[in-house]
């Protein structure tokens, strides 16, 4: 198959595939695990006793996005917010 045919099959392809989703799924494999044991070791209940109540809902949220790279540097942000 010649290049240029290659070429042409994929602009075609990429018109189906969402820019976001890809490029969430590409950081979710690649970055999702540093940034989750980054904010839970932050998160963590027992190393916030002041704000337990806050630490556990976010440290519940962090572990049910554990995969998803969006959302866990949205919560990032809410970590520094609510915990510091």
């Amino acid at each position: 198959m010649s290049i240029i045919i290659r070429f042409i099959k994929r602009l075609r392809y990429r018109k189906y595939i969402k820019k976001d989703e890809s490029t969430n799924v590409v950081n979710g494999i690649v970055k999702a695990k540093a940034i989750y044991k980054r904010l839970a070791i932050e998160a963590h209940p027992d190393r916030n006793p002041n704000h337990r109540i806050e630490a556990e809902e976010l440290m519940s949220r962090i572990s049910a996005n554990r995969y998803n790279y969006e959302s866990l540097v949205l919560l990032e942000k809410e970590v520094k917010e609510k915990l510091k």
